[in-house]
């Protein structure tokens, strides 16, 4: 029988001062709200596995997926179709190399037993490269499709995760069969082979307070939407009640990621003129008003309704998302200019994913490296064949 071959999760060892990963390749539509016929198709799982490929060999740290269960409808019905993460991530981690593979999961929907077991598979597959970005549920229509209708009140949500996440590391770490009695879970003698290869790289994107110490506490990550209409410094205020409360309530380090559009032409008039195509011409607005007030009440990301509307030009573009827009040596200056915030990874959407990938890897990624916020990668020869 032959071993498995450990490898690096570049979540935790990537000497990059900016990380970057794909976000968003299993839903129709990728991010954007748009009934523009460039976006994503839905279901493509060729589509993916070039995307992957591609994102892999270039040397970027992540794949992540969107987790989503129906759409946001309007015309267009952005997200509507989608890949389930856990299985996606299994079938990607077949044919990449290096790149950490994601799933997205919102914890009402699946047992932690079962899911740590899902994760750890995922982890042999990959070689050690799995990652787990958890969601407490939001979107009230969705999580309502599993739980007759209603979810938990907003805080009780991270009451749940509490103890999902206690019994998925005991699952994970546990040599021996263990018992759970709490409030939401009660097992009895449970137990999970085989363990992960690597400890599985933790990410949430909670805006609330209470959302706030939940990633501080648990997650070697932040996955956050920044007000950018705020300025540079709000953002930096942002950015550091995460980090700040990590260190001093808890002793951790906390990794900053948020996820950017990119817009990339050979001049700012082609870009722009391109994102008015496809934002403001093919928008969907029925979409829009659907994503705007379900998120301000239910994430905590915004304060409210009216909160979130100021930000409705950035969700048709990227669902909110940082813009990156301009030529390559722009965009480069602009990644520069996140990183200086205190932003330790970028996760990238298009319009076109294939061809806005293409063009990043051959023109942006090099700029980055004279940066100094990359360095060189080169496949393994294997690893292109």
């Amino acid at each position: 029988m032959t071993a498995i071959t450990r490898k690096p999760n570049p979540m935790f060892s990537s000497p990059n001062r900016l990380k970057l990963g794909v976000f968003g390749i299993n839903i129709e539509g990728g991010c954007t709200l748009t009934s523009a016929p460039e976006r994503l198709a839905a279901a493509d799982w060729t589509a993916n596995l070039q995307l992957a490929k591609k994102a892999d060999r270039a040397g970027l740290e992540l794949l992540l997926p969107v987790g989503r269960w129906r759409g946001w409808g309007g015309d267009s019905d952005p997200m509507g179709v989608s890949y389930e993460t856990y299985t996606w991530a299994a079938g990607l981690a077949s044919v990449t190399e290096q790149i950490a593979l994601f799933t997205t999961s919102h914890l009402s929907t699946v047992h932690p037993l079962f899911a740590a077991k899902q994760a750890a598979t995922i982890d042999h597959i990959s070689g050690g490269r799995f990652g787990l970005n958890i969601i407490c549920g939001w979107y009230g229509k969705e999580m309502g499709m599993f739980n007759g209708g209603a979810q938990l009140p907003h805080d009780r949500r991270y009451d749940h995760a509490d103890e999902w996440l206690s019994i998925a590391r005991k699952a994970w770490t546990e040599p021996s069969a263990f018992d759970f009695k709490g409030e939401f879970f009660n097992i009895a003698q449970g137990v999970s082979q085989p363990k992960p290869l690597n400890r599985p790289f933790l990410m949430n994107a909670g805006g609330s307070e209470r959302g706030r110490r939940f990633c501080a506490e648990h997650c070697d990550a932040a996955f956050l939407i920044l007000k950018q209409e705020d300025g540079p410094d709000a953002m930096r205020a942002q950015i550091n009640t995460y980090r700040d409360l990590a260190r001093k309530e808890y002793g951790r380090e906390l990794q900053i990621w948020v996820y950017a559009y990119v817009v990339q032409k050979d001049s700012l008039k082609e870009a722009e003129d391109y994102l008015d195509y496809y934002v403001n011409q093919h928008g969907d607005e029925a979409a829009l008003d659907n994503v705007t007030a379900e998120i301000g009440v239910q994430s905590g990301m915004f304060a409210n309704a009216e909160d979130a509307e100021r930000f409705r030009f950035h969700f048709k573009a990227g669902f909110a998302g940082m813009p990156l827009v301009g030529t390559a040596q722009m965009i480069a200056e602009q990644c520069n200019a996140y990183n200086e915030l205190g932003i330790d990874g970028l996760c990238l959407t298009w319009l076109d994913y294939h061809q806005g990938l293409d063009d990043f890897v051959a023109d942006v990624l090099p700029r980055l490296e004279q940066q100094g916020l990359r360095q060189p990668y080169s496949p393994a020869l294997e690893d292109v064949a």
